[in-house]
């Protein structure tokens, strides 16, 4: 568990997804699936960075056999809406705190709040 909470830590210094470089304005978000009946079902996420994510997947793998991390390409220029955009961005920073939970540590203060 030591491990986690490290990995864990060091992730929580990212604050925002990570841009994708093959997509104009795209940035990668990660989750956590598994396959049932053949198809893959999302677990978990969105989250900023894919240790996040494989730390996550680690943990579930009790409860469902295979769980991966999964990176998936979003881009604010495809569906210009805002919104969405914050919707992302609040649900990766719950998953997040979730996460902190599971793993029993000091969830991560969100910088937004901070600045206010």
């Amino acid at each position: 568990m030591n491990s986690y909470v490290q990995r864990f830590t060091e992730a929580c210094k990212v604050n925002d997804f990570a841009a994708n470089p093959k997509a104009i304005s795209g940035y990668d978000v990660w989750d956590v699936r598994y396959v049932r009946d053949g198809r893959h079902v999302e677990i978990d996420g969105p989250f900023f960075t894919e240790d996040e994510a494989r730390i996550s997947a680690e943990l579930l793998r009790g409860t469902f056999r295979g769980a991966r991390a999964y990176s998936v390409c979003h881009c604010a220029a495809w569906n210009p809406d805002p919104k969405r955009e914050q919707l992302i961005r609040d649900q990766a920073r719950m998953s997040r705190s979730l996460l902190a939970c599971r793993l029993n540590v000091a969830s991560p203060s969100n910088p937004t709040q901070e600045a206010v």
